[in-house]
């Protein structure tokens, strides 16, 4: 059995948990198959959502599905996340609390385990038989199929939605269950999102299923629903992560810092008004990072230093278009119809920008930022 410990320090990790963290930190990670006839039920629609925002302490287990039409690219070092996004992710889930649970992800002779516990998180890749511990955490990191699961995507995606509309949508049978259906209706005009469907069990507020559609299209682009579900308490020898043992590979890592990475290159200070938009707050109190727009229509921009900037500058401007700025600067702009990804090259400085808003707005914002001072 080897034993060790490594730091994630590798380049293209640093680089793309940025990029898709950004993405993770405005929860615009959805998926779908097909528009269901909406119904009314007669419930309350904002009370559902009391409910649904509460039920973090349900425990519960079962088996997830999520589908996503994004296409996005498929980016080097982000394999993986394209595959989440714009394809079919199997999950079998058992959940006891915040700090106590448990996804495995399975695919055609693969398995992926992640368990979450009050002292780590415990990565098993049945793969390359390896037991990974990962300590600490990040405020931005890669997505990952835990993010997917019904309640995980759900309560962040209200969360971000606060203030936008909520609808009473018909019930529906998921799983078994005659859950209770509400619709997240976006009252920003900038966004990408028409409507949100969601259904949840009224008894415990647990979301069950979720499907996002984009405006102008006539189906979800991404769906998330149990397929099987469970409303107890998971055994707790399912929750503890296997032992290092003989023949299994065994490491450490700990949750790369890509603030504090940023901070450190003395970031250039973002404007309080990108694209008509007004700053709503800063990410981790770093200058370079922060939330614009309300709601489901707000964006994240983050200035990135050197070869990180660099790298992500090459990636989208070779999978996506070209925007045109002034000022002889370059940006180019990745669209899926949904989640949109711009950066603009300034200077020795890269600004990323990501976001469920339209490229109009994004094509605003580009124009902003190559005005920012390198």
């Amino acid at each position: 059995m080897g034993i060790g410990r490594t730091v994630v320090t590798a380049q293209g990790l640093r680089r793309w948990a940025l990029v898709l963290g950004v993405i993770l930190a405005l929860a615009a990670v959805p998926v779908a198959i097909s528009a269901w006839p909406v119904r009314a039920s007669g419930h309350d629609p904002a009370a559902l959502r009391d409910r649904i925002a509460a039920s973090g302490s349900e425990a519960y287990h079962g088996y997830a599905q999520s589908t996503g039409l994004l296409g996005l690219p498929s980016l080097p070092n982000l394999t993986q996340v394209s595959a989440l996004l714009s394809g079919t992710t199997e999950m079998r889930t058992w959940y006891a609390s915040p700090q106590s649970w448990r996804v495995d992800v399975l695919g055609e002779g693969t398995e992926r385990d992640v368990y979450q516990t009050p002292q780590a998180q415990f990565v098993w890749d049945f793969g390359d038989n390896q037991i990974t511990r990962v300590n600490g955490g990040a405020a931005l990191r890669l997505p990952r199929a835990a993010d997917l699961t019904p309640p995980e995507l759900v309560r962040r995606l209200l969360a971000t939605a606060a203030g936008d509309r909520v609808e009473d949508l018909g019930a529906k049978r998921v799983a078994g269950v005659a859950a209770e259906g509400l619709r997240l209706v976006p009252t920003g005009p900038d966004t990408t999102v028409a409507q949100v469907d969601i259904w949840a069990d009224p008894r415990h507020g647990l979301p069950l299923q979720a499907e996002i559609t984009a405006k102008g299209g006539v189906r979800p682009v991404f769906v998330t629903r149990f397929l099987e579900i469970h409303f107890d308490t998971p055994d707790p020898a399912v929750l503890t992560p296997p032992a290092p043992r003989a023949g299994i590979g065994y490491t450490e890592a700990d949750a790369p810092d890509i603030l504090g990475t940023i901070n450190r290159w003395r970031p250039v200070s973002l404007p309080p008004v990108l694209g008509g938009v007004p700053r709503r707050d800063a990410l981790s109190d770093v200058a370079a990072a922060g939330v614009y727009g309300t709601g489901l229509a707000s964006f994240v921009a983050v200035g990135l230093p050197g070869r990180f900037g660099n790298a992500a500058f090459r990636q989208i401007d070779t999978f996506g278009q070209e925007v045109p700025v002034p000022g002889g600067r370059d940006a180019a702009m990745i669209t899926t119809g949904l989640l949109n990804l711009l950066v603009v090259r300034n200077g020795f400085r890269t600004l990323l920008v990501a976001g469920l808003v339209g490229p109009d707005l994004l094509r605003r914002v580009a124009v902003d930022l190559a005005e920012v001072p390198g």
